[in-house]
């Protein structure tokens, strides 16, 4: 089509003129929910690649702020990034393809490599990005009120201002939130997340994992990440290998994953609209409101 051409041809001369870079082909890659993804194989021999998102809601700076971030504390499975402005991402290529369970217990010792990097508050410098949407962080002294107003409610209040999360299941969440003290715990120190630890954000070759991409960074209870994995059907050898490095507290798998995943439900009726809200249901009822 010819607007995918001119579309093209725009991305192209974004990379030439702004990060000076020469493209000798490309070729689209999956995903593109917040921006256009590309794999570019550059003229210097090199392969990268390329987000590209125009217009005045672009934050593709922000994530880049992220991987730098996640790259410094794990550089063998984080992209590096070689370019980034508001429009335009650059980034290393990693190989592989999405998680399957032969990488399970490669996964488990790369998230313990990762939440060995310790900070002296709970947040980040900065907002962050969940997907497109905007988190707010800052610095707090504990970790629960901090999910609590900068995850739970803040993330619960922007899918009823949009229309995809109706008010009774707000007043579910917010019960929850007055509850959260006595549900969640405090770590023993605030831990580097990835944030957004889903399938697809993980590369694997064979038994190895590759690549982390798409973080939503922030410090806090490694827990967060965990509860990603929990009902995964490679769960248990990902556990198995994460508890070589750092304990699993007792009650993390019956009491306080499903109400880590009362966040990540919000997050899909977030962008996804009211067809998750079965699941978010589900993850409401198992945390007890």
């Amino acid at each position: 089509m010819a607007e995918d051409r001119v579309a093209v041809e725009r991305i192209l001369d974004a990379v030439r003129h702004r990060a000076g870079l020469t493209v000798a082909g490309q070729v689209p890659l999956v995903g593109g929910m917040v921006a256009d993804v590309r794999r570019l194989d550059l003229a210097d021999g090199r392969t990268v690649v390329c987000k590209a998102a125009f217009g005045e809601q672009a934050r593709l700076d922000i994530e880049a702020t992220m991987v730098r971030h996640l790259h410094d504390a794990h550089p063998r499975i984080v992209p590096e990034v070689i370019y980034a402005d508001p429009e335009l991402l650059l980034q290393t290529f990693m190989p592989g393809v999405h998680l399957t369970g032969a990488a399970a217990t490669s996964l488990g010792e790369e998230l313990a490599i990762l939440h060995g990097r310790h900070a002296d508050a709970f947040g980040f410098d900065g907002p962050t990005l969940n997907g497109w949407f905007l988190l707010p962080n800052g610095w707090s002294s504990a970790w629960v009120p901090f999910f609590r107003d900068r995850r739970l409610r803040h993330c619960a209040d922007a899918a009823v201002a949009n229309g995809t999360l109706n008010v009774g299941f707000r007043a579910r969440v917010e019960r929850l939130c007055e509850q959260l003290g006595d549900r969640l715990t405090e770590p023993a120190a605030p831990t580097l997340l990835h944030g957004d630890l889903w399938s697809a954000n993980i590369l694997a070759d064979g038994n190895k994992i590759t690549g982390l991409l798409d973080p939503s960074v922030v410090y806090g209870h490694p827990e967060l990440d965990l509860s990603h994995v929990v009902g995964q059907p490679y769960a248990d050898a990902v556990f198995e290998s994460y508890r070589r490095f750092h304990p699993i507290e007792k009650d993390f798998f019956e009491v306080r994953a499903p109400v880590y995943q009362v966040y990540t439900a919000i997050m899909h009726v977030l962008y996804f609209g009211r067809r998750y809200e079965h699941w978010l249901d589900e993850t409401l009822t198992r945390s007890g409101v």
